[in-house]
């Protein structure tokens, strides 16, 4: 059984939990993050946050039980198809660009080798091989299970791959990530992707495990054929459902966070992303603020070593 995700988040987890279980496990390493300008907590407060995180691996650990499958049969055959083309001569081109552009190329973290693309070029193969891999073994009429969300990335996944096996007779089933998902320690579990889960908890979602019939594969190929005709700039979910938008689309929620005073470009993303729960990347907010400031709608008022650390401000 192939088992198709559509990060590599969830690539990598999913991985993880093909195999995990309840297990011993050590205290190992854990590190403390403090943002720009915040005071290092107290031996205290260190003491309280590594007992909170060591109950919660202990609580995850006890229920944690494989999903089954082999590690190499987790495929992660595209990524971000909610952002850029879809079809055209030069799509290839257009979205390997993309790639580049996510993976640091419009926005560079300090002191990175603008021309170092050995993460990019790892990728782009990956996707390449998984796609291939996906539509081998799908007209072999080897069963494929997806597992998707509603966020616009994984949903447009789940609809490009059906899309690819349209000519495929292999059995497909899916399971789609649930708002709240109870689990068997009086406990329910929200998360807005799979990426957020721990390995030992995918299994406990094995139960929402539904085969697609032929008839509802074919509408949704059908579906994600015109989204490939209108070619968008943006899609996104509206209603349970895929709509091709425009680059704008997300600007409202962007100028609802805007302060009078002057603010730093990754606090406002990171404002924006949690608020609206959006399951979009953090590379497109910071593409629209950017176009702002171009635009001259903010105004630069520092420039930092990167441009999620530069201050604006709203113009007057």
């Amino acid at each position: 059984m192939l088992q198709v995700v559509f990060s590599d988040s969830e690539c990598g987890t999913l991985k993880l939990a093909t195999h995990c279980g309840p297990s011993s496990w050590d205290d190992g390493l854990i590190g403390f993050i403090c943002g720009d300008g915040e005071k290092e907590p107290t031996q205290e407060e260190k003491d309280q946050a590594m007992a909170q995180f060591k109950a919660q691996r202990e609580k995850e650990n006890r229920r944690a039980r494989p999903v089954g499958g082999n590690p190499g049969d987790v495929l992660c055959p595209s990524v971000g198809l909610d952002i850029g083309p879809l079809s055209g001569s030069d799509v290839e081109k257009a979205r390997f660009d993309l790639l580049t552009a996510w993976l640091g190329g419009d926005f560079p973290l300090p002191d990175s080798d603008p021309d170092d693309h050995t993460q990019r070029d790892m990728l782009w193969e990956q996707r390449q091989r998984d796609r291939e891999r996906l539509l081998e073994r799908g007209k072999n009429g080897e069963t494929v299970r997806i597992w998707y969300s509603n966020a616009p990335y994984s949903l447009c996944g789940f609809y490009d791959v059906l899309w690819q096996l349209r000519d495929c007779d292999c059995p497909v089933t899916a399971l789609e990530m649930p708002r709240w998902m109870p689990l068997g320690d009086n406990t329910a579990q929200s998360c807005l992707n799979w990426g957020e889960l721990s390995p030992g908890d995918w299994a406990a979602y094995l139960s929402l495990e539904r085969e697609i019939p032929k008839n509802v594969r074919r509408a949704i190929a059908m579906e994600w054929s015109q989204l490939r005709e209108e070619n968008a700039p943006l899609r996104t979910v509206v209603n349970g459902r895929l709509h091709s938008v425009g680059e704008a689309f997300y600007d409202p929620f962007i100028r609802a966070h805007i302060h009078d005073r002057s603010f730093r470009v990754g606090q406002l993303i990171g404002e924006v992303l949690g608020r609206y729960q959006l399951g979009i990347c953090d590379w497109w907010i910071a593409k629209r603020i950017q176009a702002m400031v171009n635009r001259r709608e903010l105004i630069t008022v520092f420039k930092g070593d990167c441009f999620y650390r530069d201050e604006v401000r709203r113009a007057q």
